[in-house]
C-alpha cells in the first residue's frame, strides 16, 4: 500500500475496496418517511441522469405519504419516474429473482418490471441474473447527477413489507417497519455511482453512461468508504470476489473498548459472533456492552438468530455486559383490552463502536451478506456523527428527546434507560395493558412450533 495517502497506517480503513474518501457529507435517514422524502427530492431536482440499484421492486410503491391515507397519484414511484425521465435519464438495474426458494421470485421481478416499463417506458429497467442460484443481489442504492447517493437498508417495495414508515412506528395496517439510509454528498458519492456503472456494463455491455465528478464544499471534511460484498467468479471486474463488509466488521469489532451496538434483521455470522465474544472476554476488566436489536421474530431467520444470541448470553454469563432487544409498537385498537401490541420489523444495517465509528448498508450479519450475496455499505470513522446516530437511534427507541440522554455516558444509559424501560414493555406486552413508555423490549428466544422444516432450509441455504 502506498505510504503517502492521508489514511496510510490507518488499519479502520480496509485496503481492498474503494479507498476511503476524506471530503463528504453524510447524513444518516432513519425510517422511510425521512429516507424516501430525500429521495424524493433529489429524484425530482435531477438534472442530467438518476441511478437505482435494488434488491425488489414495486412500481406502485408510494413515496410521499405526508397526508396518508390520502394519497396523491402522482406520490407512486411509477408516475414520479414518468415525469422525470422526460428530462433526464433514468436507469434502473435490480435482481432478477430467485427460481423458487425465496422472494422475490423471477416471476414476480418480470412481472414488476414489464408493469414499471409499461407505465414509465422512457426508464431502462434490466434485471441481474448473474447471482448463484440460491444468492441474490442486495444492494440498494441511489446517485444522482453523481451528486448525491443514497445507500443502505431500503428498497423500493412492499414485498415482505412496506418500507414507508415513520419515526416511533405508530401502529398501522401490515407490519412496521425500521430501517435506516445513508445520504451521501461528496467524493464517496463516486464510487456508488462506479459500482452502478461497474454492475450496468456487466450486465448490459453499455458503457456510454452519464457520468459527473462530485462536486465538494469546503465544509465536507467527513471521512467515508464505501464497502462491497461479491462472491468470487460474479463479474469480471471482480473476478476473486470483494469481501470489504467482513473485513470492516471484524477491525470495528476488534477495536472496540467501551460498547458496540448493532442493529440488523439476521445475527447469523459464526466469525462476527465469535469476535463479539472475544470482544466480552478483551474488555471484561472496564465497563464494556454489546447490545443488539433483531427482529422479534425474523423472516426465514430466527431459529439462527436464536442460536447466536444463546451463545453471547452464555458467554456473558450474569454479567450484564450483552444485551438483546426487538422493538414493539402499541395503539389503540378494537377489542377487550383497548390496545394492541406487535413487533416492528427490524431491517435496519446500523453498527456502532466507542462512538467512534459507524456503519450502515444493505448488508445482513450472515454469510449471505458478508459473503455470497452482493452488498455494499459505507462507513465512517467519525466521532461526531458515530454520536449523533446513536443519540438518534436512543432516543427514538427509549421515546426521550435527544436533549434528555445527551450527556449520559453509553454504558450507564444500557444499564439504567435501556434495560429498565425494556423490562416494562415486556411487562406491558404481556399483560397488555397501557401505552408502551418505550420500543424496545427484551429479544425472546424459543423454538417456534411446525417450523422444523423451514429450519432445515435456512441451515441448507446458509451453506451453499
Amino acid at each position: 500500500m502506498p505510504r503517502d495517502l492521508w489514511w496510510s497506517g490507518d488499519d479502520r480503513w480496509h485496503e481492498r475496496s474503494f479507498p476511503p474518501r476524506r471530503h463528504n457529507d453524510l447524513k444518516p435517514l432513519l425510517d422511510g418517511e425521512e429516507a424516501f422524502d430525500a429521495m424524493l427530492q433529489a429524484i425530482k431536482e435531477a438534472r442530467e441522469y438518476i441511478y437505482i440499484v435494488g434488491w425488489a421492486l414495486t412500481p406502485t410503491f408510494v413515496l410521499a405519504r405526508a397526508d396518508e391515507p390520502l394519497i396523491a397519484e402522482e406520490d407512486l414511484l411509477t408516475r414520479v419516474l414518468d415525469e422525470v425521465s422526460e428530462r433526464v435519464t433514468v436507469k434502473m438495474l435490480i435482481w432478477r429473482g430467485s427460481m423458487l426458494l425465496f422472494p422475490p421470485t423471477h416471476a414476480i421481478t418480470e412481472q414488476a418490471c414489464e408493469d414499471l416499463r409499461r407505465a414509465a417506458p422512457r426508464i431502462d429497467i434490466r434485471l441481474d441474473g448473474t447471482a448463484r442460484p440460491t444468492h441474490c443481489h442486495h444492494q440498494k442504492a441511489l446517485v444522482v447527477d453523481g451528486q448525491i447517493g443514497f445507500v443502505g437498508g431500503l428498497d423500493l417495495t412492499t414485498l415482505e413489507g412496506d418500507r414507508w414508515d415513520r419515526p416511533g412506528h405508530p401502529l398501522r395496517h401490515g407490519r412496521s417497519w425500521h430501517d435506516v439510509a445513508l445520504q451521501i454528498r461528496g467524493e464517496a458519492v463516486a464510487d456508488l455511482e462506479e459500482n452502478f456503472v461497474q454492475r450496468w456494463i456487466a450486465v448490459t455491455g453499455e458503457r456510454a453512461l452519464p457520468h459527473h465528478r462530485p462536486e465538494v464544499a469546503p465544509d465536507w471534511q467527513t471521512p467515508c468508504q464505501i464497502v462491497r460484498t461479491i462472491p468470487a467468479r460474479t463479474y469480471r471486474f471482480a473476478r476473486r470476489g470483494e469481501f470489504g463488509v467482513a473485513a470492516v466488521y471484524r477491525d470495528a469489532i476488534a477495536r472496540a473498548r467501551r460498547y458496540i451496538y448493532l442493529e440488523n434483521q439476521y445475527l447469523w455470522s459464526e466469525e462476527v459472533v465469535g469476535a463479539l465474544v472475544e470482544a466480552l472476554e478483551r474488555n471484561k476488566d472496564h465497563p464494556f456492552r454489546i447490545v443488539v436489536v433483531l427482529p422479534a421474530h425474523a423472516d426465514f431467520g430466527k431459529y439462527d438468530n436464536d442460536k447466536q444470541i444463546e451463545r453471547l448470553r452464555a458467554a456473558d454469563g450474569d454479567g450484564g455486559r450483552f444485551h438483546a432487544f426487538s422493538l414493539y409498537s402499541s395503539g389503540p385498537a378494537a377489542g377487550r383490552f383497548g390496545f394492541n401490541f406487535v413487533p416492528i420489523y427490524v431491517h435496519a444495517k446500523v453498527t456502532i463502536v466507542d462512538d467512534e465509528w459507524f456503519m450502515i448498508g444493505s448488508a445482513n450479519i450472515n454469510r449471505r451478506g458478508l459473503a455470497t450475496d452482493s452488498e455494499m455499505n459505507a462507513h465512517s470513522v467519525d466521532a461526531a456523527g458515530a454520536r449523533a446516530l446513536r443519540l438518534r437511534l436512543w432516543s427514538e427507541h427509549l421515546r426521550v428527546e435527544e436533549g434528555e440522554i445527551a450527556d449520559a455516558d453509553p454504558v450507564a444509559l444500557i444499564d439504567e434507560r435501556f434495560v429498565p424501560a425494556s423490562r416494562e414493555v415486556e411487562a406491558r406486552v404481556r399483560e397488555k395493558r397501557g401505552i408502551l413508555p418505550a420500543l424496545i423490549h427484551p429479544y425472546q428466544t424459543g423454538r417456534m412450533p411446525g417450523l422444523w422444516l423451514l429450519q432445515q432450509i435456512e441451515s441448507l441455504a446458509e451453506g451453499l
